[in-house]
């Protein structure tokens, strides 16, 4: 009896979506116009038969995992500002330890400086400008967000002990 080796590696299954989806991605990032002309090219490759690279898939995975971080650091990014930020007619600001932000959600700008005045992320119109996000800095700023979260749960029992 012959059997056939298990394959650890799982084969992805990429669909048109997904495809769309990079493109999109690209989009939002501000890749180059010939970046997004590439997509397209793999896209109708994709459409005609081809099989996706392993490079234009990695490419892929990572466009779409960078979108998704600058996401999450935007979402916690607007809720840091709405807790702790000043706002006026021009958006809101909050000076931190660390980072310094300012965003007008209306315009969907964002911008994140360090101290020293890096530009670590700025986004114009929901679109990536700069880009210096690393790993660290969200992970910085989801430990803030579940010290929102500690300081919100804190208030809310607070105000349950004083309407007994």
């Amino acid at each position: 009896m012959k059997t056939e080796p298990l394959s650890v590696e799982k084969s992805a299954i990429v669909t048109i979506d997904d495809l769309r989806n990079w493109y999109n991605a690209a989009d939002k990032l501000g890749k180059s116009e010939n970046y997004k002309k590439r997509i397209v090219e793999v896209a109708n490759g994709f459409k005609a038969g081809e099989e996706l690279s392993a490079e234009a898939l990695t490419v892929m995975n990572q466009d779409t995992f960078e979108l998704e971080a600058i996401s999450r650091l935007t979402q916690i990014a607007q809720r840091i500002g709405m807790v702790w930020g000043k706002s006026d007619e021009n958006g809101t600001q909050f000076q931190g330890k660390i980072y310094d932000l300012a965003f007008n959600t209306q315009q969907r700008d964002l911008t994140i400086l360090q101290k020293n005045g890096e530009v670590i992320l700025n986004l114009q119109s929901g679109k990536v400008r700069t880009n210096k996000v690393t790993p660290q800095i969200l992970q910085t700023f989801e430990y803030a967000n579940t010290q929102i979260d500690k300081i919100l749960a804190k208030s809310q029992t607070q105000q349950i002990d004083l309407q007994r």
